[in-house]
């Protein structure tokens, strides 16, 4: 998948499971830059800015658009039960 926002875009590996909320996207882990393809990390779309009221971290909450990348998706599907 392709995510973005106004502050760039990054490419990730991605999967559909149970238990989130509808329009919410989770990142897990902290990757070195280079670990992404074209060596543009996650962080990429975060901003270093403090945030209100105290000057907490803004990662949590960072608005991001997302596209598929129909050349590299993979879609699991179930095995059928044999009869």
């Amino acid at each position: 998948m392709r995510l973005g926002n106004g502050r760039g875009e990054v490419i990730v590996n991605a999967r559909l499971f149970d238990g989130l909320q509808q329009g919410v996207i989770v990142v897990e882990s902290v990757w070195p830059n280079a670990d992404f393809e074209g060596g543009i990390g996650i962080n990429a779309l975060t901003s270093d800015d403090p945030a209100p009221p105290a000057g907490g971290a803004v990662f949590h909450d960072t608005a991001v658009w997302m596209r598929a990348i129909a050349a590299q998706m993979e879609v699991e599907v179930p095995a059928l039960a044999a009869e």
